[in-house]
């Protein structure tokens, strides 16, 4: 079916669904809020025919609804932002209420009472704007201009997730030392990367990809947003992935011209040191050019913002644009000769036009160009970007990554119960990276060493899509309900253009601890391609049973089919189109939820709720079962140099060991299904002030029915033959003072050595299933008054498998863990407040503790079938330091004319804290060398124009 007709199926079917009839309802959507309530008088009689006019900076038009027979009004489908309701009815005074908050998602509950007479009273309700979402039984946390504008660090999404309740950082962050870094994080047990979350700007979803660490969004303009929702857990059917859904919501223009000048600088000489000696000892080195104690420690970061919105006509056309230059110079342990530089243009545009007063078109564009000339990475020492390699800049990529986003939006209230929302849009990427050196590529796994070029590859994306919903409500069956049903079609496609090594051998020489290992030969250049279709459908009901009890009922359906283009391998191979590799018909998602309002003063609410989860599978989940691989290439045992020139060499090879490439080196399981998680919370919160709640509460992930490839040639019980080794200790030497104990590992059995290799993608038994356990408690205090808060602790009890793909899959990833489950506890706390001081003084304090990473040492055995990383202690017996830090951000505003000038000046990492936030964890000489040391206190200065 063409992209056309399965619109055209997805929009006849919402309006099958759905018929017009005039009732209550709450509207929201990826990109809006609502304000909803009851009017009534006195005697607490309800007001049928009540005009309520609706008024702010983000309305365009004057718009205006009125009560129904039960005194209840709704606006749907409102920007984020401030909004002022004048509530009139002949023979009453008329009421005002100002200061009423929307956010991304939030339903804020406004119900008011009307004396009879002819006076007009006025309530300024700043301070009393609701907090707790009586609607939803979501957990958010709302990030608005002001909060963005206030926050110190790398200015990106990743600094906006840090802040977040229950989320863990792979890296802290220290004045921009992670800017223009995609970061792994964890929230509430699950990792990012793998289909895991979902970001959403300005409705397009925006993920780089379905695996691949942080790659939740790419490198955008943070001061061009003018709200951001991190919507955690608890999400509703529009939500299809299981974990952080992210919404991003652009600043607009508006009846009067408005603008922004943004500026901020810090170097080097603004920065101090605090590698130790105990640190350099544990191997942190620098090279002729660094010292080592300045391998973590910033160069420079500069970043540049200017935007400016307004009016084409006044409530009719509003434009907006912006731009953005982020410069960073950044050092690392592992890069031993240069500095990290990195540099990121954004450019920025948004109309909105008014057709009427109920029907709007809106058009966004965003652009984004990412230059990296030193881009971190190994081949087979693993970690990505995180590796533990010791590499020059000539053994790392040159890296560039272009990125644009565009949609065009379409929203019309059809009729006071029925609102439509159409939206379509394109995310499309490109990320090439080349080599810088010809010299032949050599890596070591034991000491981590690292030098030569790296191979040549591009990664191509294009995902338009097209997502749409009807809201309908409906009074009696048993209740209100609000019902919403949406849908949306997606065709996400990917070009992997693999292009080898410029070294005549095209080759990876691989040793451990200074002993040849392994050699891998490698083919090119190659042109791979997949992609995946999604089709989904969900409906949701909000059914409100009784005043203070509501449900929220909903199932999601997702159907993905994975395909193959035609495309072309090495040496001109072609491989015909594949339009069907598989096709998931039964991704079924029911969501439950529950709220209660305790108290019956819509202040206290107990909520909880269910839903399964699927991954989403990413257009790159039919690479691992295509015949053209990414990388082709041979591998097979190098047991000796014969010329002892420190490379591999035509016939020095031995045993082949794998194949990546070719039709018979790939296989489906027939059976195959899709991964899901189930969640679980409960949750309590509490308005115990204006404008401040406090919410706890309990949330359980389960993964389960887990996917990976393995290789059906090595079958799992093909690990038959124990055998004894020997931990070699932490020095990674056998037969010297630290050796271990003795351990049982497995070679294969002799009929599967020497096989050809077979991956099949598979589903792994229920051994690889993983339960995570988190406690939270937060307390959000808006920006009213003169301060703010947002304050957390969250504990989290993990219970991991560490049974997985590839080289994983085997008797030996069992040893030393509970059942072939990780089990260990992480936990985090962070407060980020701001006070306004008098003199148009404030100060923004920001503080982190993250708990250290849990490891167990590893060592590399050479078995009969390869190499095998073995864990030579449980999990938790080892952590890295804990993680405190501290930044504030004082600033100062001076009023000049129309405009407000505010200089800023911002400490980050007060305490100069030095705890390691990564250690290289496998026996050798790099044992638990430093690779990610926390950067040292730093200052930066800004300035800030606004009018």
């Amino acid at each position: 079916m063409t992209f056309v007709r399965r619109l055209a199926a997805l929009l006849c079917l919402l309006f099958f669904v759905i018929a017009a009839s005039v009732a209550r309802a709450q509207t929201v959507s990826t990109t809006t809020g609502a304000i909803n309530g009851t009017v009534t008088d006195t005697t607490h009689a309800v007001l049928p025919g009540v005009t309520i006019a609706l008024s702010g900076p983000a309305v365009m038009g004057a718009p205006t609804t009125v009560t129904d027979q039960n005194g209840f009004f709704r606006l749907p489908s409102l920007a984020p932002g401030d909004y002022q309701l004048t509530f009139e009815l002949s023979g009453f005074g008329p009421v005002t209420r100002a200061g009423i908050h929307v956010s991304l998602g939030f339903t804020a509950t406004v119900s008011v009472e009307m004396s009879p007479g002819s006076v007009a009273e006025t309530i300024t309700v700043s301070g009393a704007s609701p907090v707790v979402d009586l609607q939803s039984t979501n957990v958010t946390t709302h990030f608005d201009t002001e909060r963005l504008a206030s926050l110190p660090g790398s200015r990106d999404f990743w600094a906006v997730v840090a802040q977040t309740p229950a989320v863990s950082m792979s890296r802290v962050d220290v004045g921009g030392s992670g800017a223009l870094t995609q970061q792994p994080y964890t929230a509430y047990g699950l990792t990012s990367g793998g289909g895991v979350n979902r970001g959403v700007v300005e409705g397009i979803m925006v993920n780089e990809g379905a695996g691949g660490g942080g790659s939740d969004l790419y490198y955008t303009d943070y001061g061009s947003f003018a709200e951001i929702a991190v919507n955690a857990v608890g999400n509703t059917a529009e939500m299809p992935n299981p974990g952080v859904l992210s919404q991003f919501i652009t600043k607009s223009g508006g009846n009067t011209y408005h603008g922004t000048l943004y500026a901020d600088y810090e170097n080097d000489a603004m920065e101090s040191h605090n590698i130790d000696a105990s640190q350099i000892a544990a191997g942190v080195t620098g090279s002729n050019v660094l010292s080592a104690s300045d391998t973590n420690r910033l160069s420079t970061f500069k970043d540049f913002n200017a935007d400016l919105g307004g009016f084409v006509a006044r409530d009719r056309m509003w434009w907006y644009g912006a731009y953005r230059r982020t410069t960073t110079g950044q050092r690392y342990p592992t890069l031993v000769d240069d500095i990290q530089d990195t540099w990121v243009p954004v450019g920025t545009g948004k109309v909105t036009y008014n057709f009427s007063a109920s029907q709007k078109f809106i058009g966004y564009f965003q652009h984004a160009d990412k230059s990296q000339p030193d881009y971190l990475g190994a081949i087979q020492i693993l970690g990505g970007r995180t590796t533990p390699a010791i590499m020059h800049a000539d053994a790392v990529w040159n890296s560039h990554f272009p990125t644009n986003v565009w949609k065009v939006e379409y929203n019309s209230v059809l009729t006071n119960a029925l609102l439509l929302e159409v939206r379509g849009g394109t995310y499309h990427s490109v990320w090439w990276r080349t080599s810088k050196s010809s010299a032949p590529r050599v890596e070591d796994t034991g000491n981590n060493f690292v030098s030569g070029g790296v191979y040549g590859i591009n990664f191509i994306r294009n995902r338009p899509q097209l997502n749409g919903s009807l809201s309908y409500s409906k009074a009696g069956w048993g209740g209100n309900h609000n019902f919403k049903v949406g849908g949306e079609i997606m065709r996400d496609s990917v070009v992997n253009p693999f292009y080898g090594f410029t070294s005549a051998t095209n080759a990876l020489s691989l040793f451990v601890n200074g002993s040849p290992s392994q050699v891998y030969v490698y083919q090119s250049p190659s042109f791979s391609q997949s992609g995946v279709l999604t089709d989904a459908l969900y409906v949701n009901d909000t059914w409100q049973l009784k005043k203070r009890l509501t449900l929220n009922l909903g199932v999601r359906w997702d159907r993905q089919q994975a395909f193959l283009p035609a495309q072309e391998g090495p040496g001109g191979l072609t491989f015909a189109d594949v339009g069907n590799v598989i096709t998931w018909n039964n991704n079924w998602g029911p969501r439950i939820g529950a709220s209660y309002d305790l108290t019956g003063d819509a202040k206290t609410l107990v909520k909880a709720s269910f839903g399964q989860f699927w991954l989403y599978p990413g257009a790159d989940f039919a690479s691992s079962i295509n015949p053209n691989s990414a990388t082709w290439y041979r591998q097979f045992r190098w047991a000796t140099d014969l010329n002892r020139n420190g490379v591999w060499d035509p016939g020095e090879e031995g045993a082949l060991l794998g194949v990546s490439g070719g039709a018979a080196s790939t296989a489906l399981d027939r059976d195959l299904q899709n991964t899901f998680t189930r969640q679980v919370t409960t949750y309590v919160e509490r308005e115990v002030a204006a404008n401040f709640g406090v919410r706890s509460g309990f949330v359980w992930n389960g993964r389960r029915q887990v996917r990976t490839t393995i290789r059906a040639d090595r079958p799992f019980d093909g690990y038959s033959v124990p055998v004894t080794i020997r931990d070699p200790g932490p020095d990674g030497r056998a037969g010297t003072s630290d050796d271990g104990a003795t351990l049982t590992a497995f070679n294969l059995g002799a009929q599967y050595v020497g096989l050809a290799a077979v991956n099949l993608t598979t589903n792994l038994p229920d051994t690889a299933n993983s339960d995570y356990y988190t406690w939270e408690i937060t307390a959000t205090k808006r920006e009213t008054g003169t301060w703010s808060l947002l304050a957390s602790f969250a504990e989290t009890w993990s219970r991991e498998t560490n049974l997985g793909g590839g080289a994983s899959f085997t008797p030996n990833a069992l040893i030393s863990t509970d059942g072939g489950r990780l089990v260990y506890k992480t936990w985090q706390a962070k407060i980020n407040a701001s006070v306004r001081l008098p003199f148009d003084l404030r100060v923004t304090p920001i503080f982190r503790h993250q708990s250290g990473t849990p490891f167990g040492r590893t060592f590399v055995a050479t078995l009969n079938y390869g190499n095998a990383t073995i864990l030579s202690e449980p999990f938790s017996a080892e952590r890295t330091p804990n993680i405190n830090v501290l930044d504030v951000r004082s600033e100062k505003a001076f009023a000049v004319n129309r405009s407000r000038v505010v200089g800023f000046f911002d400490v980050y990492n007060i305490f100069n804290t030095n705890a390691e936030q990564a250690l290289s964890v496998s026996s050798g000489s790099s044992f638990l060398r430093p690779t990610a040391i926390t950067p040292p206190r730093i200052a930066r200065v800004g300035v800030k124009l606004q009018w």
